[in-house]
């Protein structure tokens, strides 16, 4: 059982916000962005985006799911490990299929690239604080459920399919309107992995690594015109992570099962 009014509630409320922001963007691409400055255009990106993360922690706090957003000690060894197997594990599978790529900080300054990559730090947080968190957690309030599997599923699948859809003022604005459902199936699958990434570990930080490797091309795969379809889940870090958090949770397993007898426990 769904409770209709209340999710038909947050899916309006989250596409009116979209709808907002998707003007505000418009205007100010007709009345900024058309002088093609780079400095201006780079800082209006900038100011949006910190407008979104403090826009994140403000409902994170206003729900009370700041707990589910701790950045600990544990939480940041986690993150480093998963991102460094995340880049090595692409790098031997390029390397098994004979697939060539490079590193994106190789291509300029390294202050150029730090400070582009910065953006891609606050897209990916908020994002991941709004999608993955927030909105997430709202709709699963609102399924009524006894098989917990199939609430989560629900929950899953429903706030991925908003997280995809609040993508079209980009894809708009980028694409100039030709926009193609290849790129929202994009979005809507990477985002399912990411929601994969955060309930199994608990962590949303290492769904945030994902989404930034993925968003700011840390390592690009060429030629990618002509790679086989299976790449394209490399490329996005999909099979990677999965496979990740997967080997983890096994050793996780085997480790508490030998130190302190445990055989059947939850990751959060």
């Amino acid at each position: 059982m769904i409770k209709g009014k209340e999710l038909t509630k947050i899916i309006l409320t989250v596409y009116a916000f979209i709808a907002i922001v998707f003007s505000i963007i418009y205007i100010i691409k007709i009345f900024i962005l058309k002088y093609n400055n780079l400095y201006l255009t780079t800082m209006t990106n900038y100011g949006i985006q910190l407008l979104m993360l403090v826009l994140a922690l403000y409902l994170l706090n206003k729900f009370n799911y700041i707990k589910y957003v701790k950045f600990t000690l544990k939480s940041f060894f986690e993150l480093v490990a998963y991102t460094m197997l995340l880049i090595i594990l692409i790098i031997v599978l390029s390397n098994a299929f004979y697939i060539g790529h490079y590193f994106v900080w190789n291509t300029g300054s390294s202050m150029t690239i730090l400070f582009q990559n910065f953006y891609f730090v606050l897209v990916a947080l908020e994002e991941e604080y709004l999608f993955r968190v927030v909105l997430y957690y709202k709709v699963l309030e609102t399924i009524v459920l006894k098989n917990k599997a199939l609430k989560l599923i629900i929950a899953i699948l429903l706030t991925n399919a908003i997280f995809s859809m609040s993508h079209f003022p980009i894809a708009y604005l980028v694409h100039h309107g030709n926009m193609n459902i290849t790129y929202f199936l994009n979005v809507f699958i990477s985002g399912i992995i990411a929601s994969y990434l955060y309930l199994r570990t608990g962590n949303i930080y290492i769904a945030f690594a994902m989404h930034f490797v993925g968003d700011a091309r840390i390592i690009e795969l060429y030629p990618y015109n002509r790679l086989p379809i299976y790449v394209y889940f490399i490329d996005n870090m999909m099979v990677v992570s999965v496979i990740i958090i997967e080997i983890y949770s096994i050793c996780k397993y085997f480790y508490n099962k030998k130190i302190y007898g445990i055989e059947n426990f939850n990751l959060k």
